[in-house]
């Protein structure tokens, strides 16, 4: 198939490149918002997707069969920083490639997030009502239904990934753990829980599920609901580090512009019917596979 990575210069999207670079079954067209160059045996094409001209231009171009669309606007004091711009890379760029998909009988998996609830109850279903408190939420929610009316259409909910940058920008986890290894104490969250998943096992999950019969909404999400602090204590151990380093605080200690909701844990057992022979590692087992 002819695959086209939108924010192939991204956390996700490295991880997207590295993954259909190893499992070698298709031909990838890896996208960019400006980046250019070679990334992970892809050449990165400069693509502005909120330019409607250039986005059908280079659609045409491309002639993909599917569209692994990683790229967003997402975090969330840019989105609030920049609404309408958020808005036109989230929703309404969203809304172009599954119009194109829909005319054209091509397969579009959008990549949404678990923040789309309101973490009120946690252990969320795909048929959930989404209620999201984060603008960056409101945006991912706007745009699931634009993806669902295409037929083939996947709204894949992703959960908190965690995992070593493969794209050159250090992310949260570089940060954390470096400063762990310098010695210095972290504090996390203890009240706000997640389902995490490693980037890598979550881009081996995307490609399979552009590869299979699969549409509607899923789950893509570890199996562990733990919280920032439990998650952080558990990579750490996996790497030998000094546990009293990491400390708990709480989502009140913080000050934010948005509420932020407390459990957002995704139950994802439609994932593991779509592919039982999917490998979830736990959060140690994929830290000890990072280092190896």
């Amino acid at each position: 198939m002819r695959i086209v990575v939108t924010g192939a210069s991204g956390q996700l999207g490295a991880y997207l490149l590295e993954e259909l670079a190893r499992c070698g079954r298709h031909t990838v067209l890896a996208w960019s918002r400006a980046a250019t160059g070679l990334r992970i045996g892809a050449e990165l094409l400069p693509v502005e997707l909120t330019d409607a001209a250039a986005l059908a231009h280079a659609l045409a171009m491309a002639q993909p069969d599917v569209i692994l669309h990683a790229a967003a606007m997402s975090t969330a004091d840019a989105v609030i920083r920049d609404k309408a711009r958020a808005w036109a890379v989230n929703v309404e760029a969203t809304r172009n490639l599954a119009d194109w998909c829909g005319a054209h009988r091509r397969k579009l998996v959008f990549t949404s997030t678990d923040l789309v609830f309101d973490g009120t109850r946690g252990w969320y279903r795909e048929d959930d009502q989404p209620h999201p408190l984060l603008e960056y939420a409101r945006t991912k929610a706007a745009a699931e239904p634009l993806v669902l009316q295409v037929p083939g259409g996947l709204v894949a909910r992703i959960s908190l990934l965690f995992g070593p940058s493969k794209c050159g920008r250090d992310s949260f986890f570089d940060r954390a753990c470096t400063a762990l290894r310098a010695g210095k104490p972290q504090a996390f969250f203890d009240d706000e829980f997640r389902t995490p998943l490693d980037y890598r096992t979550a881009a081996r999950s995307l490609i399979r599920l552009a590869e299979v019969n699969a549409s509607s909404i899923v789950h893509v999400a570890g199996a562990e609901r733990v919280s920032r602090f439990e998650l952080m204590r558990r990579v750490a151990q996996a790497m030998g580090l000094d546990l009293g380093l990491i400390q708990a605080n709480k989502r009140s200690d913080a000050n934010f512009a948005e509420p932020r909701p407390e459990d957002v844990s995704l139950e994802s057992s439609r994932l593991i019917e779509l592919l039982p022979d999917l490998d979830r590692s736990s959060i140690k087992e994929a830290v000890c596979l990072f280092q190896d």
